[in-house]
């Protein structure tokens, strides 16, 4: 992924066990809640209420008989697969389910096909926020106010003011700050046994506050990070064994907007300030649970938006626990650092830089041969990437961090492994990337190399520089070109070694678009780079993740997303082997992950947020086991829209939604063993307008589902 774009998809987690640091990178093409990427249903209903209790009346549309009329918005959206809109009375099992506030009745074999997810329950109100709508079970709503505070977690600006909060939260009635997202209690409500030795601290980051003063953002990846904190305590420490802790991340940015009340800042995706207002209005402010306002006119966006080139850092794409810090990252731009416990933000961090870098910086280098004190002041930034890696036999953390060259179009970037003693730093090293003008979203560790994959994209900069367009709308996407990545020697590594390992560049790589790697290792035999990715097809999308945005996702209109092997030889330094890996065919998937500890290994096992069985892009509805050892069943022949039987999947089911996966080694396990562990998921059930986390053991098949769900 490019410059600007805050990775696709993705929520975040990162476990801290007692044994090893876990970082989870997430976010794509799939993902929060009934929102993202491989999501392929929209079921829309207009609501006559702003309300958070909503009851037969609020719906409009719906008679108290529980009927659907023809008025209502209710359509389950096109795939690639079924490419006209269907209404949902059409389909009678899930009408009768939605109409009810049920979950349909259906089995395993029958879903992974695609075509029955079901994002919103008609008891409650359409709240696109809802899946950090974390209430404490045993806590009653008593009143409009209290509810109102609870459900609108995500937009949090519109359902109460502040007076009336602090008078509500005195009285002990609110769960959920609406102005900070704060809230911390004990979770109670678990399903199973927890098992015990599940023992850290997770952590999970993506979008959650989704507009100002009843504007709702343009794109959901534009919304305000928000962290959740969930600590989960050895079984001989306490009799309550999870605590929930959140909080919003307060970016300069987010603290900006909160107070002039309206947008004053552009976004990645589209989000931006409005310009004549006098002459052409303001914003219509119709909710942060309806459709995006209509893009204001071309004038309107260019005199609020030319030249204005410092993007909003929302820190909404990943967080890492490591060295004693808990970071916000967001790829075109610094961290934020966070308390670990409370989750206050600190401030931007700067990672070693021998000065701090200041908010609002361009991750562009200064100009060639003008002083510094001449140079225009937004250039001279630096980014991190939202994805840095752990290498499991180092301990370190590899982290990167890029700036545009602006007179030659090339990029520099550097490389940096981190210590866990206090976040030191232990070896750096700046290569630049000829010809790369857009950062790439994620790259790959080895034990001796790091790479970084570059999709086709291109930037056009005069739409973007004039204010006519958001960043990532000025990217222009060719699904079928030939792609190319740049491979360096790791920074640890001693002279003579990066000699032996120096840089190249593996070009024409065929036609593919990469979104998340879950691994890369140096095979012992042949010592190519194996290297495994979600990622798109050669496809004729021309936009970059313009359909993900608005109230839901065009989901016709996106690629499938596979689980794909990649091989580079570094004599020839060639691509000699790219495919979806053997066994995956079909499966649509996103947020592949492998045991921690095989992060640079030749692993057995990934696991992925599936999708379906049958090749289509649709919503997250369970989770993918994927043998990478040579055993699975490869079925090359398998035709579009026909099911892989074969993988090892369980379903959450209808109107349920499966968030990004992590691995978590079990407590006092054997690092070397990767079924000695735990798979951790949330899922977002739209029955219960609640989340909750999903647990399963690695010593059984995910098909025969969680040992634990805590609500």
């Amino acid at each position: 992924m490019p410059l600007f774009a805050s990775n696709i998809l993705p929520l975040l987690f990162v476990l801290l066990s007692s044994q090893i640091s876990l970082a989870f990178l997430a976010r794509v093409p799939i993902a929060p809640l009934p929102l993202l990427t491989g999501v392929a249903y929209r079921t829309r209903l207009q609501t006559t209420t702003n309300s958070a209790v909503a009851t037969d009346n609020d719906l409009s549309g719906r008679t108290s008989s529980g009927t659907l009329l023809a008025d209502a918005h209710a359509v389950i959206g096109s795939t690639h697969l079924r490419p006209q809109p269907r209404n949902l009375n059409e389909v009678s099992t899930l009408n009768d389910a939605f109409l009810k506030g049920k979950h349909p009745n259906e089995s395993q074999d029958e879903l992974g096909r695609g075509g029955k997810q079901l994002p919103f329950s008609p008891s409650e109100p359409i709240s696109l926020s809802s899946h950090f709508n974390l209430t404490h079970p045993n806590h009653s709503v008593r009143g409009v106010r209290l509810a109102q505070g609870l459900a609108y977690f995500g937009q949090c600006d519109r359902s109460l003011t502040q007076a009336e909060c602090e008078r509500i939260k005195s009285e002990g009635e609110l769960v959920v700050d609406p102005f900070t997202g704060e809230a911390e209690y004990e979770i109670e409500d678990i399903d199973g046994h927890l098992p015990d030795d599940l023992v850290g601290v997770l952590y999970r980051n993506g979008p959650g506050k989704f507009g100002v003063n009843g504007e709702r953002v343009a794109h959901i990846l534009d919304a305000d990070g928000m962290v959740l904190r969930f600590e989960f305590r050895p079984p001989e420490e306490t009799s309550s064994r999870v605590k929930f802790t959140s909080r919003f991340i307060e970016t300069e940015g987010f603290l900006e907007e909160r107070e002039a009340n309206e947008f004053t800042k552009r976004g990645t995706f589209g989000t931006a300030p409005r310009g004549l207002k006098s002459l052409f209005g303001g914003p219509q402010r119709k909710g942060l649970n309806k459709d995006p306002d209509d893009k204001p006119p071309l004038l309107a966006r260019m005199a609020a938006n030319a030249l204005q080139v410092d993007i909003k850092n929302t820190a909404n794409t990943q967080v890492i626990a490591f060295g004693g810090k808990v970071l916000a990252l967001w790829e075109a731009g610094m961290p934020y650092r966070l308390d670990p416990v409370s989750l206050e933000t600190l401030g931007i961090d700067s990672l070693g830089s021998p000065k701090d870098l200041e908010p609002g910086k361009l991750a562009v280098n200064y100009i060639p041969g003008i002083p510094e004190e001449f140079q225009p002041k937004v250039l001279g930034g630096k980014a991190h990437t939202a994805h840095p890696k752990m290498c499991p036999r180092t301990g370190h953390l590899v982290g990167w961090t890029w700036a545009q060259n602006p007179a030659d179009g090339s990029m520099e970037v550097t490389f940096t492994e981190y210590d866990s003693d206090g976040f030191r730093v232990v070896a750096s090293d700046t290569h630049v990337m000829a010809g790369c003008a857009l950062a790439p979203h994620d790259c790959v560790v080895t034990e001796h190399y790091i790479f970084l994959k570059v999709n086709a994209l291109e930037m056009d900069k005069l739409s973007f520089l004039s204010g006519a367009e958001g960043p990532a709308e000025c990217l222009g996407m060719d699904g079928r070109a030939n792609v190319h990545a740049f491979v360096f020697p790791r920074p640890t590594l001693s002279r003579e070694e990066k000699t032996e390992y120096s840089p190249f560049l593996v070009e024409d790589i065929p036609a593919c678009f990469s979104i998340h790697f879950s691994h890369g290792y140096e095979d012992e035999k042949t010592g190519n780079i194996v290297s495994f990715f979600s990622g798109w097809p050669p496809n004729d999308s021309e936009t970059f993740l313009g359909a993900w945005g608005g109230f839901c996702p065009d989901y016709d209109k996106i690629p499938p997303t596979y689980y794909w092997r990649m091989e580079f030889d570094p004599k020839s330094k060639q691509c000699v082997d790219l495919r979806v890996s053997p066994g995956a065919e079909n499966i649509c998937c996103e947020h592949p992950v492998v045991h921690p500890n095989f992060q640079t290994k030749d692993a057995t096992y990934a696991y992925a947020q599936c999708c379906n069985a049958i090749g289509d892009a649709s919503a997250p509805m369970g989770y993918a086991k994927f043998r990478l050892d040579g055993s699975a069943i490869v079925q090359p022949n398998l035709d579009l829209g026909e099911k892989n039987y074969s993988v090892d999947v369980y379903w959450v089911g209808s109107r349920r939604f499966a968030g990004e996966p992590l691995v978590v080694p079990k407590r006092n396990g054997n690092l070397e063993r990767e079924e000695d562990a735990y798979l951790l998921g949330l899922v977002y059930d739209a029955v219960k307008n609640q989340s909750s986390i999903v647990i399963f053991d690695l010593e059984r098949d995910l098909k025969k589902g969680p040992v634990c769900t805590v609500w």
